[in-house]
């Protein structure tokens, strides 16, 4: 049995020579970990080939070479911390022992003001008074902004639009700049229309 995985978010904004994985196995270790530990997130390298899982206790990842399975044979240790925020999360819908679980990951969700807002992300409208965040798609006042240090002519913050663009898979909508006529990531990830599935990935 697969799961779905979460997109690979990182804060680190080099380049990136991997995919993201939608799905990986329920349940992962190695031979020296003492636990089995729930998969979070996955990404498989380009240029090797090669999957890695990170996990839901942050306490590191495992790689393809890993063990994997559907349920922890009897009597083998389950990762508490993985179970509680792999259930909790949604990963699975019954929690341990029929338990209803919560957890919430940070960066997941669309952010409830726009990652355009204070920015010089905007198509100028006529009368320059008014500018299409191109982040969201909303139109929005422009506004000088930044004092003395940081001067520039930026778009006023407001809360996210529907027309938000898809997120990064591995930096959400962290590192945003605009290549040609699109919104990229910084990463130099092209991020195209949102789509329904991307709204909440």
């Amino acid at each position: 049995m697969s799961v779905v995985l979460l997109p690979p978010v990182t804060t680190s904004c080099g380049r990136i020579d991997a995919e993201p994985l939608t799905v990986g196995p329920r349940f992962v270790r190695t031979r020296a970990m003492s636990r089995w530990h729930r998969p979070r997130s996955g990404r498989r390298y380009v240029r090797t080939g090669r999957a890695v899982f990170d996990l839901w206790c942050g306490g590191g990842y495992v790689d393809d070479t890993a063990l994997g399975c559907d349920t922890p044979p009897p009597g083998e240790l389950v990762c508490g911390t993985c179970d509680g925020r792999a259930v909790g999360a949604g990963q699975e819908v019954d929690g341990p022992d029929g338990r209803e679980l919560l957890f919430s990951p940070r960066w997941i969700d669309p952010p409830k003001n726009c990652p355009g807002s204070r920015r010089t992300l905007f198509a100028e409208m006529a009368g320059g008074r008014v500018g299409r965040c191109l982040v969201c798609g909303d139109l929005q006042p422009l506004r000088a902004m930044g004092g003395p240090y940081d001067p520039r002519w930026a778009i006023v913050q407001h809360p996210t639009g529907a027309a938000l663009v898809a997120p990064c898979a591995f930096h959400r909508w962290r590192y945003l700049t605009v290549a040609g006529d699109r919104m990229a990531c910084a990463c130099g990830r092209v991020l195209d229309a949102p789509t329904a599935a991307d709204q909440r990935d």
